[in-house]
């Protein structure tokens, strides 16, 4: 009895893996057939897809077959061909697709209606809707063309070459006027495209024009707002040509700028909205140079004039200080909106702990308390003000088998996959990204558990980033490439979790990702870092493609991140300001403080907003990534609890 059990034990786990490597076989199968059969279509040879078609049925990517062969005949392909496509497909890409290339035959053959009837809202593609609006005009719906004409218009940049005609149709009607004239000219000063700026002057009226002249003369001189007799009151034109020239004086004059600012401020041809986009630039100027002088203009300024981030700077130029009674002066001004945020309550218990407010002592620990409740950057600071672990809140998304399973037999998942698999990574992604736009809240975390499984690590973070959902740590904050990071941490005396958390960071463990700026792989190395850091260190590389390679890219890395802490004190915040903004800025910054200052306030008012928030996620991150090895790690360490200016005995003497 046992035997003949065991027997057909045998036997059927023998047929799983017979039916498994015949799905293996299959899928390999209509892969090459794929290939086979897109290839020739592009180059108009459908017999291949002929051929193949029964089998390829199921493959999931037999869609793109169809669309390629629906495209290379659509100028006579039938309306009910390309019906029937995009209701198999409705809202996935393949679909979007179609309609699109179907679109561009409707307008080639000026079938307008039938444009109409096709035609779905894409904000992002102008051109498309400068024919969507021009289909309204010759279908006679001249005020619906009206109303998306003028909002194709309002564009601070020149507008694409195919909207000329519907454009020149608008102008015949009298179109625009000159207040929608100013509107975009205005918009166009502000964006820098001067160019389109005076073309928009034949639209206006002579009174417009007048004031249009004088803001492109104040773009060539901007002291030239300092001549208060041209500028009137209640005009809100001049309102805008005065904080366009405040802002252009800033830059080379603060002084002049702070002094005309207050003149326009009070004689009220500044309007509310100009002084809080005027402020901000010239405490920032000043602040450059004197963060308390910065601090008490912005205390100065009429409530009016300041605007939420303004109130959020006064505090961080109070903080450059060595003082606790600025801050507090400071946080005052904050708007009831902001006091409650985690960031602004953290500080002012800081601040009234510090200023030994012994009566509110209750009140500034369930101030700290309420922050620690929290896993972030604040949370782990207020446990540690109140001497209490940190709260990691591990949560997995809560995702079931069944919706995992479901979600994954998905048409535009199962195509993301198969693009992946066959190695055609960008339009892995396109599919991906089009497919969980479109998704309720429970798939889209299905969707990221399955990323997550299939090693698509940075799509199941950014995924998860879409929905706001931060709790489930073992998705946000893989641990990949062990054998790299673990080697490369003992190799330059860290630990690996602060390897770890520089990677998320940088590259969200992505080993292939490539930055605007040209910076490659996990740790996003610039090419000419990596040439200097290599060959300081006698490490081999040969080109910028060495850093698409995990085990290059992380020694490189970790090798400059060691240069950094070397010439940093030791100190991991000011290394990580120097890896992200360079190590010139960090002792431009360092030169600026008091003998010493204590981490908080050096890391929170550090200039670059980026590095501010870079360095307070790297420190937290780090403290995420021990905990997800089961170790625990303080998210400052005590070397760190002050930070130094190197230059203050010189720059003391010096004086």
């Amino acid at each position: 009895m046992v035997g003949s059990l065991r027997f057909g034990l045998l036997f059927s786990f023998l047929l799983l893996l017979q039916a498994q490597a015949v799905v293996a076989d299959t899928l390999e199968a209509q892969r090459a057939q794929y290939r086979s059969a897109f290839t020739a279509l592009t180059r108009g040879d459908a017999k291949p897809l002929e051929r193949h078609r029964a089998s390829l049925q199921g493959y999931p990517l037999y869609p793109y077959l169809e669309l390629e062969e629906l495209r290379r005949r659509i100028s006579s392909a039938s309306p009910g061909e390309i019906d029937r496509f995009l209701a198999r497909h409705a809202g996935q890409l393949p679909a979007s697709r179609l309609r699109a290339a179907w679109l561009q035959v409707l307008q080639s053959q000026q079938r307008w209606d039938d444009y109409l009837h096709y035609y779905v809202d894409d904000p992002a593609n102008i051109e498309r809707r400068c024919v969507q609006a021009w289909a309204l005009l010759q279908t006679g719906q001249s005020a619906a063309a009206q109303q998306r004409i003028s909002a194709l218009w309002l564009s601070p940049r020149s507008l694409p070459k195919s909207c000329d005609a519907l454009f020149q149709a608008w102008y015949k009607r009298g179109n625009p006027g000159s207040a929608m004239a100013w509107q975009r000219f205005n918009l166009a000063m502000g964006a820098g495209e001067y160019q389109v700026a005076r073309y928009l002057t034949r639209f206006m009226d002579a009174a417009h024009t007048a004031d249009a002249t004088l803001y492109l003369q104040i773009k060539d001189n901007p002291a030239l707002v300092g001549n208060t007799q041209r500028f009137r009151r209640g005009n809100p034109r001049h309102s805008q040509i005065v904080e366009f020239g405040l802002l252009k004086l800033a830059g080379s004059n603060t002084v002049s700028a702070r002094r005309n600012f207050e003149s326009y401020a009070r004689s009220g041809v500044l309007d509310t909205e100009s002084m809080r986009n005027v402020a901000p630039r010239i405490a920032a100027n000043m602040a450059s140079n004197s963060g308390r002088e910065a601090l008490e203009w912005i205390l100065g300024l009429e409530p009016a004039a300041r605007s939420d981030a303004l109130s959020e700077d006064a505090v961080r130029y109070a903080l450059r200080g060595s003082g606790w009674e600025p801050v507090m002066s400071a946080l005052q001004i904050l708007p009831p909106a902001l006091v409650t945020e985690q960031r602004w309550e953290y500080w002012s218990a800081r601040a009234r702990e510090a200023g030994n407010t012994l009566s509110a002592s209750e009140e500034i620990s369930n101030s700290y308390h309420r922050v620690r409740a929290t896993r972030s950057y604040y949370g782990f600071l207020a446990a540690d003000r109140l001497g209490m672990p940190y709260e990691m809140q591990h949560v997995p998304v809560p995702v079931s088998d069944e919706l995992l399973a479901a979600t994954g037999r998905n048409p535009g998942i199962s195509r993301a996959r198969e693009f992946f698999l066959i190695g055609n990574g960008p339009e892995s992604r396109r599919e991906w990204q089009h497919t969980i736009l479109a998704m309720p809240l429970a798939e889209r975390l299905a969707a990221a558990k399955l990323a997550d499984q299939w090693g698509w690590h940075q799509l199941a973070i950014t995924t998860l980033a879409s929905v706001q959902n931060w709790d489930d740590l073992e998705l946000r904050f893989p641990i990949l490439f062990s054998k790299q990071f673990d080697g490369a941490a003992r190799g330059q005396g860290m630990d690996n979790a602060w390897l770890y958390a520089i990677a998320r960071q940088e590259s969200a463990m992505n080993a292939t990702v490539k930055s605007p700026a040209g910076a490659l792989g996990l740790m996003q190395v610039m090419p000419a870092t990596a040439q200097l850091t290599a060959r300081r260190a006698g490490i081999r590389y040969r080109g910028s493609s060495d850093l698409l390679d995990p085990s290059t890219n992380v020694t490189i890395g970790s090798r400059y991140m060691r240069m950094m802490l070397d010439d940093f004190q030791q100190n991991r915040i000011l290394a990580a300001a120097a890896y992200n903004a360079g190590p010139g800025r960090v002792r431009q910054w360092l030169r600026r403080l008091p003998d010493k200052v204590e981490h908080d306030r050096f890391v929170e008012t550090i200039p670059f907003r980026e590095t501010r928030q870079y360095v307070q996620n790297v420190l937290s991150f780090a403290v995420v990534y021990a905990y997800l090895q089961g170790r625990s790690t303080p998210l400052v360490q005590p070397g760190e609890q002050l930070i130094r200016n190197p230059y203050f005995v010189q720059t003391a003497l010096a004086e």
